[in-house]
């Protein structure tokens, strides 16, 4: 247990001043920030300059630096900087949801090698306690379900497109200017950024670690006025959610936007918030709701990691020693395709078609297929295709 935590900091974008501020504002005794280290040496910045470097081993080879918080964009540079930080016996904090998926079995056991805990609250929801909540009230429980909101950008656009039709170039603009956006986009309209979160939320869930590419993951980018038209007709909302499900055939797992009742509780999850609805056998369904991005929302996630080291916390996995479930891809979901060009729907084959329809000027088909059909035929198709997935 660290009498005195002395951290070193990589990067000082929205998350690292955020914990900058944070720790300012607590003025916590038994935490000491030694060095910050930034990229840039010709960026303004209203800090103590002392306090920042240029050279990642400026922290990495100081030996009373015992926290590494990670909090940089790089994800291949945060996962050197992170395996560095825990060959050195240091402990590390992170919220880089892409090198996590990416390199989870190899920085976990390094850390449990080492002695050293590597904790990610913030890298899932931001303020949300996720992480923490199925390590301790659901680890004995068995879980039947998890559906997360995750991406602030995605859930901030689904909700200006339900206010009213605008164009979605001008809402990515709009999140941009409010920080909701990356300059890039992609990662979050895309689907990849809840593909990451979901992936590190599965293990604490229900045991199961996959790897990126074993996942489905669609995105909003080729939603349509009509396609918000018909999902409030039908008395849904849409939000981009990721989705694991639990039977005795395995867990079905994948993100994609998603019909939700507009009498579910997830329908109220608007703007940057995020979400995550547990469904368990013994507790029943809970809804965890906050902010999921922000610098000081995510940096009280990167706090609470911080105090949790005095008390030598480090996730206990338990779901992963308790007979984890099998990945299982095969499942049939209902889904529904839309495009202005009817040809546009002919690629995708389902097992079983429901219904082929028309939204004014859209063309749609609602039919049955398996996640992995879905995936493998998503993989070749080059049209502007919207795929929302219906309710179990």
């Amino acid at each position: 247990m660290p009498q005195q935590i002395t951290i070193g900091l990589f990067g000082f974008g929205s998350v690292g001043s955020g914990i900058y501020h944070v720790l300012k504002r607590k003025s916590i005794s038994k935490i000491h920030l030694k060095t910050i280290v930034v990229k840039n040496p010709n960026k303004p910045r209203s800090i103590d300059s002392s306090l920042l470097s240029y050279k990642a081993e400026d922290i990495l080879k100081d030996d009373s630096i015992n926290v590494v918080l990670e909090l940089i964009d790089d994800a291949e540079a945060a996962y050197h900087i992170v395996k560095e930080a825990l060959k050195s016996k240091k402990h590390v904090v992170t919220a880089n949801k892409k090198m996590l998926a990416n390199h989870f079995k190899e920085l976990v056991s390094l850390a449990q090698n080492q002695g050293v805990s590597l904790l990610y609250e913030a890298s899932v929801c931001g303020s949300i306690p996720v992480l923490r909540t199925l390590e301790t009230s659901f680890a004995y429980d068995n879980l039947k379900s998890l559906k997360v909101i995750s991406n602030g950008t995605s859930n901030y656009v689904l909700t200006r497109l339900f206010q009213k039709p605008q164009p979605f170039k001008n809402i990515i603009t709009d999140a941009q200017k409010h920080g909701f956006a990356e300059s890039d986009p992609t990662l979050d309209i895309d689907g990849w950024d809840s593909k990451f979160k979901l992936i590190i939320s599965n293990y604490h869930a229900f045991g199961v670690l996959n790897t990126p590419e074993e996942i489905l993951n669609l995105g909003i980018r080729y939603v349509k006025p009509e396609d918000i038209e018909f999902a409030k007709e039908k008395n849904f909302s849409i939000k981009l959610i990721g989705h694991s499900n639990l039977d005795d055939k395995g867990l079905t797992t994948y993100v994609a936007p998603q019909f939700i009742p507009t009498t579910e509780a997830l329908t109220s999850v608007d703007f940057e918030n995020n979400a995550v609805q547990v469904n368990a056998e013994f507790a029943h369904e809970h809804l965890l709701k906050g902010k999921g991005a922000g610098s000081i929302p995510t940096a009280s996630a990167v706090l609470s990691d911080l105090v949790s080291l005095f008390e030598d916390y480090s996730y206990g996995y338990s779901k992963a020693s308790q007979n984890p479930a099998e990945f299982n891809s095969e499942k049939l979901v209902k889904v529904y395709l839309s495009s202005y060009h009817r040809e546009d729907l002919q690629p995708i084959k389902f097992k079983t078609e429901i219904l082929c329809g028309t939204q004014k000027n859209l063309q749609y088909k609602i039919g049955k297929i398996s996640v992995k059909s879905l995936q493998q035929q998503v993989a070749e198709l080059s049209s502007e295709l919207f795929i929302a997935v219906f309710p179990d």
